[in-house]
């Protein structure tokens, strides 16, 4: 048996490619959540090898459901499984080796661009203006401490709408 058991040596391969910007501090924090929730139904003997885990992954994953289901639902199970997979296959790939680890390509993530109805669905309701296809008057007047009014008020407006709308601003004056 090694001085370190395998299980040990994913924590500190977190660790490690946190430190040389492998893992950005989210990602690395994701990865230690998901060792630390498979550290609580692995086997002395499982953590001790990681041919071992990957061979029993299916019991080991049926054993943290079956402990876990009441805290966690199955879909978050499912991705902290997936981060411990990808944690055990980086290892593989760049851990045993730090000369490895020189040569590891990080992917960087894209991004996508919003699209434009997407942000008119956060656009407060005070800022909508009436529909398309009613005509509306829009007036911006500058105040004197340099602040401004918006104003909009419908096209077809009568004498009798236009007084009530000069009572509110006669009111607010006083």
């Amino acid at each position: 048996m090694e001085d370190i058991e395998e299980f040990q040596k994913l924590s500190e391969f977190i660790d490690l490619a946190e430190k040389n910007r492998k893992y950005p501090a989210n990602t690395a924090h994701g990865r230690r959540a998901a060792l630390h929730l498979f550290d609580t139904v692995l086997t002395q003997e499982e953590k001790e090898s990681l041919e071992l885990i990957e061979e029993r992954m299916k019991e080991i994953y049926l054993n943290l459901i079956s402990k876990h289901k009441d805290a966690f639902s199955i879909a978050s199970l499912n991705t902290y499984k997936g981060r411990f997979l990808k944690v055990i296959q980086d290892y593989k790939r760049y851990g045993a080796n730090p000369d490895d680890m020189i040569h590891w390509e990080v992917k960087q993530r894209g991004y996508t661009v919003r699209n434009l109805k997407d942000i008119k669905k956060d656009t407060p309701i005070h800022n909508i203006s009436f529909p398309t296809h009613t005509g509306v008057h829009k007036l911006q007047i500058v105040l004197e401490n340099g602040l401004s009014c918006n104003i909009e008020a419908p096209s077809g407006l009568n004498k009798k709408d236009a007084s009530k709308i000069k009572g509110v601003f006669d009111a607010l004056s006083q």
